[in-house]
């Protein structure tokens, strides 16, 4: 893993990543993608998105239309990142609400997303931080987060 992406900053992007590049700024930093999603419509945005996926790195960047192709959202899957000097991926939702909790991210808000097979997925949320922490079985898996010019 690149030390120079460990850090999550919440608002601002994660490590020497930061919100509003564009995609070439993105690859002369990361190189090529594994793979690129493009979404040419999202019914619910309503506007073209792009998704570019290092899975050496369990991480992806989505781009937007609107503004350009600036980065506007950065999820990560590995205990390798690390927020507020802390690594959270794998750690059970009351440790990770406590974490949050520390950081003063307390708007969180918690949906869920449990499948008809019986996987319960959980969403906490917070919309003061733009972010979302998705939980399987209750162990945090996925963090996401945009752009926050309050934060």
């Amino acid at each position: 893993m690149k030390e120079n992406l460990k850090s999550i900053n919440l608002g601002a992007g994660l490590g020497d990543i930061l919100f509003g590049m564009s995609r070439e700024a993105v690859r002369k930093i990361l190189g090529d993608p594994t793979e690129i999603d493009d979404n040419p419509f999202k019914e619910e945005l309503g506007h073209r998105t792009q998704t570019w996926h290092y899975d050496e790195l369990k991480l992806s960047l989505s781009f937007q239309e609107p503004i350009e192709w600036e980065l506007d959202t950065i999820s990560v899957t590995d205990a390798f990142y690390i927020l507020n000097k802390e690594s959270l991926i794998g750690k059970s939702m009351m440790m990770v609400k406590t974490a949050l909790e520390k950081m003063d991210v307390t708007d969180l808000e918690m949906e869920d997303h449990s499948d008809e097979d019986g996987a319960k997925h959980t969403l906490l949320s917070s919309d003061s931080y733009l972010s979302n922490f998705w939980f399987d079985n209750n162990i945090l898996a996925e963090i996401q987060w945009g752009p926050e010019d309050d934060v």
